[in-house]
């Protein structure tokens, strides 16, 4: 079955073509288009790379499922329609997935289109990780709550470890950290999540590339009321200009930083050094959380493909049963990897949320349980 996966933003379109069965998976295509006038240019312009390919299916990323939608599903009128109603909670991501759904439709009418969520898979968070401590029925009534991203990534880590050992992710408490220019950290707990970094919007949780993470409230709160900052500049702020860029003035790509760094730049110093202590603290938590792990997995571009970022994270750790092996952890591959033989083994395990999306395709249309 060739299965298209597309991955839209608000100005650029990813996209990877699959011919996927039950029992295996082939990468046929892959691109991007950006800088596009509207998606159904940029839908157009995939299939003018693509040429004639027959394509059977479409998987489709959309960033935010809500408290409505706990796995895959087809799209059809009502998913389409709840999607849109959830815009209110993802009004930067969703719809845009959803335009480039629709503007696929219009070239694939006869393919089958499903929606995989970014959310999904934090779906199984126990109340006491996803409620805040505000009035309940802002819970209740206006949805505030953590609902988490990167679920797609985490999900597919756990399984690939899980399938690396010859065994189900059932088997195993894993702290997953999707570590790129956006970031998390995921408590799994023999299957499922129990806790992640990121909260009710994308912006909560560890220092990312442009993204703040945590920030008291009441600083927010104080800039608007105090400082005049308007609510809008703020909200770009917190998303676009802040992070590991906001805090070093230089740039949010972490190759960049440990560069000036090495050039005695201290603001590019203090950005790594809080990105490396933010994720270390989320680490600890989630090793409280579910009473120890059995691996700790990295991954993302910075996870990767970062030896000293991985480093930095770790050290101090090893009172905890973490540790790197400096040799291991300095050896360049694109394999799965174990870069730490401590009580809690420590991997990279490059991420692939395409291929995810693509098997949960084919799930939803053959019927088959997702893993």
């Amino acid at each position: 079955m060739k299965i298209l996966v597309l991955n839209a933003g608000s100005s650029s379109l990813k996209f990877n073509l699959f011919e996927t069965n039950p029992d295996s998976e082939q990468a046929l295509a892959k691109g991007q288009v950006e800088r596009v006038a509207s998606m159904a240019d940029a839908i157009k312009s995939m299939f003018d790379q693509l040429g004639s390919t027959t394509v059977e299916a479409v998987g489709h990323r959309i960033v935010h499922g809500g408290d409505r939608f706990h796995q895959s599903v087809i799209i059809d009128a009502e998913v389409e329609k709840q999607i849109d109603e959830l815009s209110i909670l993802a009004p930067l991501h969703n719809p845009h997935n959803l335009e480039a759904y629709r503007a696929a439709r219009e070239h694939l009418p006869a393919a089958t289109h499903v929606a995989v969520f970014d959310t999904a898979f934090h779906f199984t968070l126990p109340p006491r990780a996803y409620v805040y401590g505000l009035p309940y029925e802002y819970l209740t009534e206006k949805k505030i709550r953590r609902y988490g991203f990167h679920g797609i990534s985490h999900r597919y880590l756990s399984w690939r470890f899980a399938q690396l050992h010859g065994k189900t992710r059932a088997d195993y408490r894993m702290i997953t950290c999707h570590l790129g220019n956006g970031c998390s950290v995921c408590a799994i707990d023999h299957g499922k999540s129990i806790d992640t970094s990121m909260g009710f919007t994308p912006i909560e949780g560890l220092i990312m590339g442009t993204r703040s993470g945590d920030v008291d409230a009441g600083a927010i709160l104080h800039l608007i009321t105090h400082e005049g900052i308007a609510p809008s500049l703020l909200l770009h702020t917190l998303n676009s200009a802040s992070g590991l860029k906001g805090i070093s003035g230089v740039s949010n790509d972490m190759r960049d930083l440990l560069r000036e760094m090495d050039r005695g730049n201290e603001c590019a110093k203090l950005a790594v050094d809080a990105f490396c202590y933010r994720v270390r603290k989320y680490i600890g938590a989630y090793l409280a959380a579910m009473n120890g792990a059995d691996v700790l997995i990295f991954a993302g571009g910075i996870g990767e493909n970062s030896p000293a970022i991985r480093a930095g994270i770790c050290a101090g750790l090893d009172h905890l049963g973490i540790a790197v092996d400096n040799e291991a952890n300095e050896r360049e591959s694109r394999d799965p990897r174990q870069i730490g033989s401590s009580p809690v083994p420590v991997w990279v395990v490059p991420t692939d949320e395409e291929l995810l999306i693509a098997r949960d395709t084919m799930r939803c249309i053959l019927r088959i349980p997702h893993e």
